[in-house]
Parts: structure tokens; sequence; C-alpha cells
């Protein structure tokens, strides 16, 4: 276990660093200048009632008039709520309530403020109420520099000034000075100063400081300092500080994490270094180490240039050491993952884009090396860089991508590199230039084509830098369509059609039968070589056909309180499509080879050999000479990127009928009687088609989706409805076979698939948005910002899955919810969960709870059970500017393996 001193004195790995990269002369410069008398006090007469012989206004808006060879190079303005006061001969200047001066870019506020016109000095400070407290207090305001004192003493002339208990604030971090001197520079030198994030006048915890300077816009440098918390002094302490107070990006050290995990040791996590390149581009450099020898190495970077583009990349690599040699838990790896996100502004080229975002890892990565649960659970990824253009005025487009997708399971990947797209969208060539009269039907033809060209490859992981470009399935198609629309007896809509397609490729498939040879020692049978041969290949088909759809309404009206009336819309809608059969030998698009087949006694039919036979199987076979030769059809173009021209032709009439059911209600709670629309059906669709031209199984399954919403639950359900009956043989395969269930058991189909899905969710009424500022808070695994402003939520979820093919049925049944809720105002729980009735067992639980500590937070999380059990304990600031301020223990999910 990690040393609990170590968890304790964190901050003085801060301190050695520190020490080591900034010379403490050079930190202690500037520290020890003097601070100016602070004795001065409100004279006792610049509370005095004011004299109504004197000049006095209630608002008054005026500037100082110039005197001497001290005067102002620029006028003074000022204004008073309550009166002001102007002391001639003394030339002095008394402003009461709400008093407000501005100097070129200065600005002060204060319920007093006196103004000595000789000297150019300024006093303000606040006033006592009838109850004893101390109101409008001074605010001082130089360009984005704001503080409120008790007292400001500031010098037009000389812009020098003294502060007595003045608060300053700076990039989220809070400055409280005892005494303070404020130089010509805008720097300012304080003794007895706070430092903190907690934005209370009296803050929660703060770094007490001896001594401090500030520069502006650059950094706060003080001398010894200590952790001050509730008010209890710690013996956390360091000799000096460094605070960053630089607008902005800036470059420093990123202190580890450190920790201890079963599997690879003490660790030092994520530390490194933080280069502010400029303020397009920075870098970062991290680094990690264990202490059974694994390590890791990353370097990420953002680069962002206003109105053109913006992004990040980032590479890690990861040598993992788990275990000690000899034991049987022991193994090394050796991981990688790479992102990258590109945008680019619209502005930048408005006819142009290009995008990316990549992200590809060791499939095993997520499993050794994340800590982000959702990155573990899902098994894919997904990248993609594309480049698109479009020419204006023109119907011409063009768009070039890389695709990479890989599964974690299995360690596959799949690439494409690249996919290119030209298209020309729909144009109207027979339509007149200047129109006259009405629209011809021929007008009405529109013409489009599109090219694309692929170049794909499947393989391993562990062989992506072993491919040849025989491995690659790459192609060409061209698509040009014809089509136009019109309508038929006013109601029905005809769009008929006609699409030609042209394919090149490379390469074509031939399959040759080599030989049997039998004998009653062993049995060999005939093998089919699958032969590629180079050249190039041009394969064209066609379709054409048209469709048929129109719209149907019925309303039916009701007599009730609530319910006023239904709609019901039907959307029947009829498609024709034809094309011949392009395996026919006219073609040369599908070739034949011969294959050995045996004789099924218990079916009676002949089925192929498969090549998992034992040698007995295939000699038995061969002795009792149940064995024979079948002539396959197979296409040369099986492996072409777009695949073949469709074999068996077709004439099929397509059908689908959609509906719509809605209902009018009268609301209970509107007085104006305006009616409400409610959904009962979103939508409720059936469809299927009849191939005239196959000589058996004309019949298509039947297809039916639907949802709807039921107030707050949705409703999602679809299945297939098969009209044939099946057969299996003796090795449990199945094949549809030409008789109806009709005419079989009487019933109209059998249900091959069902799904369905329901989700709900409850929440308190008036929640509101996610903070903008919320990316200060995210810290990483496995803590994220959390909403206090939802009091709680609600998510369920339920899903039931049904398959049947031929006789084996296969059933998912889960349930899943997830929800959360303030126990206080301060105290929040959420879980996420549910359940598989299968397997009868709970699926990925996760557990946390958090605690609002104001300008700290306290969270526990954990997944009390399963392979990716673990749990986390943390208390920090919640600031990211001392997010190295934090005390925390967890255990990763790692050591479960």
């Amino acid at each position: 276990m990690v040393n609990k001193f170590t968890k304790i004195f964190k901050p003085i790995i801060f301190i050695l660093v520190c020490l080591l990269i900034f010379p403490a002369g050079l930190l202690f410069a500037g520290l020890n200048t003097p601070v100016d008398d602070f004795s001065f006090l409100p004279d006792s007469s610049f509370t005095e009632t004011p004299d109504t012989t004197m000049q006095t206004d209630t608002i008054i808006v005026d500037t100082l008039p110039e005197k001497s060879s001290q005067a102002i190079d620029m006028p003074v303005y000022y204004i008073a709520k309550d009166s002001n006061i102007n002391l001639i001969q003394d030339e002095l200047l008394l402003l009461y309530k709400d008093a407000e001066i501005k100097y070129d870019d200065i600005q002060l506020n204060a319920d007093f403020i006196k103004v000595n016109m000789k000297t150019r000095d300024v006093i303000a400070y606040g006033m006592q109420d009838s109850l004893g407290n101390v109101t409008g207090k001074p605010i001082f305001v130089q360009g984005d520099e704001t503080f409120e004192a008790d007292t400001i003493r500031y010098n037009f002339n000389s812009k020098k000034g003294i502060i007595k208990n003045v608060t300053s604030e700076f990039d989220g971090a809070y400055l409280h000075g005892g005494k303070t001197k404020r130089h010509t520079d805008g720097s300012i030198h304080m003794i007895n100063g706070k430092f903190t994030t907690c934005d209370l006048d009296h803050p929660h915890f703060y770094f007490k400081l001896t001594k401090a300077k500030v520069i502006p816009d650059d950094k706060v440098v003080s001398g010894p300092a200590f952790l001050v918390v509730e008010d209890i002094p710690t013996p956390l302490g360091i000799p000096f500080g460094f605070f960053p107070n630089k607008k902005g990006a800036t470059s420093g050290v990123i202190i580890p994490e450190y920790g201890e995990e079963i599997n690879r040791g003490f660790f030092l996590r994520n530390g490194g270094y933080y280069w502010a390149i400029n303020d397009y581009l920075d870098l970062l450099l991290t680094g990690d180490i264990y202490s059974k020898g694994s390590w890791g190495a990353g370097i990420s970077s953002n680069y962002r240039v206003r109105y053109k583009m913006n992004g990040n990349l980032s590479f890690v690599y990861n040598k993992n050491v788990l275990g000690y040699a000899g034991f049987e838990n022991y193994q090394k790896n050796q991981l990688y993952k790479f992102k990258w996100v590109h945008k680019q502004d619209p502005k930048a080229h408005p006819s142009m884009d290009f995008s990316a975002s990549v992200n590809m890892s060791s499939s095993a990565y997520d499993k050794f090396n994340s800590y982000n649960a959702n990155n573990y659970l899902s098994n894919t990824k997904q990248s993609s860089v594309n480049f698109s253009k479009f020419w204006p005025g023109t119907p011409f487009s063009f768009n070039m991508s890389l695709q990479h997708s890989q599964n974690n399971r299995d360690s596959t990947v799949t690439m494409t590199l690249p996919n290119i797209d030209f298209s020309m969208s729909r144009i109207y060539p027979l339509k007149r230039k200047t129109a006259s009269g009405k629209e011809r039907f021929y007008e009405k033809i529109g013409v489009s084509y599109n090219m694309q060209a692929m170049n794909r490859v499947k393989t391993r992981e562990d062989s992506i830098f072993n491919l040849e470009f025989q491995d690659f399935d790459n192609g060409i198609k061209h698509s040009v369509s014809i089509s136009t629309n019109m309508k038929l007896l006013n109601y029905i809509t005809v769009s008929p059609y006609f699409n030609y397609t042209e394919r090149w490729y490379a390469k074509s498939l031939d399959i040759t039968y080599q030989d049997s040879a039998f004998n009653d020692v062993d049995s060999t049978f005939g093998t089919p070589v699958e032969t590629n041969v180079y050249g190039f290949n041009r394969m064209w088909d066609y379709k054409t056909g048209a469709s048929l759809s129109t719209k149907i309404y019925g309303m039916f009206d009701f007599r009730t309180n609530y319910l006023k009336a239904v709609r019901h819309v039907i959307t029947p809608s009829v498609n024709m499509t034809y094309y011949p059969d392009f395996s026919a030998e006219r073609f040369k698009y599908y070739a034949d080879y011969i294959s050995d087949i045996y004789y099924d006694e218990m079916t009676g039919q002949y089925d192929t050999i498969s090549s998992a036979f034992s040698s007995i199987t295939r000699r038995l076979l061969n002795r009792n000479r149940q064995y024979d030769t079948i002539s396959k059809t197979y296409s040369r173009y099986r492996d072409g990127a777009y695949g073949s021209a469709p074999e068996n032709g077709a004439g099929a009439l397509r059908f689908n009928l959609t509906n719509n059911l809605e209902a009018k209600v009268a609301s209970a709670k509107d007085t104006t009687g305006e009616l409400k629309k409610i959904k009962i059906l979103e939508s409720l669709s059936f469809n299927t088609s009849y191939n005239i031209m196959l000589d058996s199984l004309n019949w298509s399954p039947v297809g039916m989706t639907g949802r709807t919403s039921i107030g707050k639950l949705n409703l999602n359900f679809n299945a297939q409805f098969d009209p044939y009956t099946f057969n299996v043989d003796s090795l449990g395969n199945g094949r549809r076979i030409n008789e109806l269930q009709f005419n079989k058991n009487g019933k109209l189909a059998r249900i091959t698939r069902a799904d369905v899905k329901a989700s709900i969710r409850f929440s308190a009424d008036g929640v509101g948005g996610v903070d903008k500022n919320a990316d200060q808070f995210l810290y990483g695994y496995p803590h994220a910002y959390v909403d206090f402003s939802v009091p709680w939520s609600l998510n369920l979820s339920y899903s039931f899955n049904y398959t049947k093919i031929y006789d084996t049925p296969n059933t998912t049944q889960t349930f899943e919810f997830s929800g959360d809720v303030n126990l206080t105002k301060k105290w929040k729980v959420s879980v996420s969960s549910g359940y598989d009735f299968v397997n009868k067992q709970l699926t990925y639980t996760n557990i946390e709870i958090h605690r609002d500590l104001h300008c700290w937070e306290m969270s526990l999380a954990f997944v009390p059970f399963g392979t990716h059990q673990f749990y986390s304990f943390q208390i920090n600031v919640k600031s990211s500017l001392l997010q190295d301020l934090k005390l925390q223990r967890k255990q990763n999910w790692n050591d479960n393996y």
C-alpha cells in the first residue's frame, strides 16, 4: 500500500520541482521592497456633517480644474449621488454616497472619496450605516484589473497607491492582501496575504503568504507560505510560492499522479511538461513509470487558427509488465493509442471542407491503460478523414475519405484507403430556358450521375504492416439515374426510373476443381482452388421500374369533453422493379465449378461435404459410394469492392403500407378552448415483395416496424414474418422450402424475428442546463462534472429480442436503469445498472456519491462486482488552478486481470 505520509506530503514533490527549476534568488528578488507607511487613517473631519453653506448637489458630474505644474494631463470626471463639497481654499473635493471618479482607464467607486487637487492624492473608503456595518467599500478598476479594499489611497501623477485589506480576482483565483503597495508599473507588494480559489470573503482555505509580489499578467511570487483550512494552520508549508497569473496558456511542469496497483506496482503517472508555444499551438509531454517495469509516454498538441481551423493530436505508447517473471500471471505487452480531431471553420473555405476524427489503438489498450469505463465497454472504434468540395453554381461535388474500423474483441481491422465520390446532382436537360405556358411532362425528366472509387482491406491488427496490394479489394463504380414523376388521377404520384450501373475491377476470381483421390486408407475429396486473375474487368447492369404512392385520410369526430377527433393517415405505395438475370452465360459475370456432395439418408437430400468431416466419415462415404459431384455457380467478381451484378433476375412488386394515428383533445388547463394534438401511433409500417421471375419462394418475408410515445414512454418495435416453411438437415443446416405455412398448419406466417424496446425518463421540473464552465471541473476517470441543479432524474429502459430463423430460438431480454438524486443541496447519489433475464445476473453496475464542499468536492465511485470491479475516493479543490491539491485513494480494474 502507498505510505499514508506520501499522500499527506505530496506538495513536497511540487516544492522540490520548483527548487530545481526556479532559482530562489530570482523568486525572492523584489520581495523585500519596503511597503509605505500604512498608519494613515481617514481624518475625523471627513465624516463630519457637510456644511450646508458650502456648494452641495444631489447628483454632480464635473471635472477637476487644472492647477499648477502638477496638473493632470487629462480631465478627471467625478459624480456623487448624495453630495459633493468643494473646499476651495484647501483645494479639497469631498464626494459622498455612491461616488465615482474616472481618469483615463482608471475608475474608482466608494461611498466616500476625498480628492486633494494640489497633491493629486485620492483617498477612498466605505461608510458605516446606522447598524455599524461598513458599506460602499472602494472598488478600483484599471483595464482588466479589478479589486476591492477597505481603504485606497492613490496618486494620479505618480500612479502609486496604498491599499488596506485588498481582495483581487484573476482567472478563478483570489488574492487577499493585508497591507499592500501598488507601484507605477502596476506591480503590487503585500504582506500578510492570502491566496485561494474560494470566492468567499472569509475563504474556507487559503495559502497564508508572509509576503508576496504580484506582477500583472505574469505571476505571483511569495515568500514562505503554509496551507490554512477552516482557519486551522496545517503543517503543509512551502519556503516560497510561484503562482501563474497570465492570461491564456502558461508553460509549466505537470505534477504526476501517484499511487499503487497490484499488477504494476507503485507508480507516478501523467507527469510531464506543458509548453504554450504561442497563441495558436501548444504541446504536452507526459510519462508514466511503474515500480515493476511498466512505463508509458505520450505527446499531445492543440492547435487553433481563428476563422480557419482547430483541432488536437495525441499519441500514447505504453509498455506493460504485469506481475513477476516466472509466475502464472506474468505478461508483457506493448500498446498504443492515436487520436486526431480536426475541424475547419466554415468561413475559411465556404465551398471546401476538411475534417478528421481518428480514434485508433491496440485492441487491448482500453483494457490495460484506459481509466474510462465507457471506453473499456465499447468494442469498436471508428475513424474517418474527409475532404469535400463543391462548385457553386454547378451540380458537381467531390468527396474523398479515409476510413478505419476495428473490433477490439477479435482484433480485426477494416480500412478504406481511400473512398472517393464524385457526383452530379439531378439536372433537367429538357427543361426550357424560358418557360411559357404549362410545364410539359418531359421537362420533369431528371438525370443524375455518381462515381465511386474504393480501395478496402480487412485484416488483423498484427498484420497491418505486412499488407500487399493484392490483399486489397478495390474498384470503381459509375451510376446514372434517369427519373421523373407525374400525377395520375390527381391523387396518385407515379415515379418511373431507369438506373444504369457499371463496375470496374482490377481482378477477377477463377475457381477450378482438384480431382479426388479415393482409396481405403484415406479419402481426400476434391477441393475447389481459388485463383485471382489480374487485369481490367468491366461489368454493367441496369434496373428499371416505377413507384406509385398516395395518401388516404380518415377523420373520426367524437362528442366527448376530452376526445374531440381522431385522424388516420394511410400511405400505401407499390414499387415495380425489373432487371434480367445477369448470371446468364451471355454476360460472362458468373461461372461454374465442381463440388463434392453426399447423400443424407435422414433428409433424403444431397448436401455439400464439409471440410470439417473426419477422415473416418470421408472413408465411409467413399466405401458406401454415398458421394457425388455437383456444379456450383459463383461470381467472378465476388470479392469486388462493389459486389456483382444481381443474379436470378427480378420482376418484383414491393408493397409498403404506413399508418399514422393522431388525436385532438381538449386541455383541462387551457380555458381558451384551443385543442391539443397528441400522437397515438407515430408510425406503423408493413412491407413485403413478390418476385414473378422466381420459380419458387416468390414472396419475401413480411416486415413490420412501428414507434409511438405514450406520455413520456417511448416505444419502438419491429418484427419479421415468413410465409414459407423450412427444412433442417442432419447437420442442423436449415433452408426455406416452397411450401406456404397456411397449407401446412393453417397459419399465415411464422415469426422469425421480433424486437421491442421501451424507454422512459423522469426528472424534476425546472432543471437547469449544464454549466458552461463545467470543463474546469473535469479531472478524468472516474470523476466528472456533477450538476446539482437537477434534484433527481431516473432513466428506465427495457429491450426484448427474439429470433427463430429455423428450429432453434434465441432470446435476449435486459432491463437497464440509471438515475441520480440530491439527498440534500450538497449530496448527490448516482446509480446505473441493469438485469439480464436470460443469464439471470446484473449487468455492469456503477455507483457514485458526490458531496459539494463549495470550493472543494468529495466523490466516491465504485463498481461492486464483475471483471470491471474498482473503487475510487477523492477529495479535491474544484478549481483546475489547484487541481493537484487533493487526497485520493483508488483501486483500478486492471488489478482484476
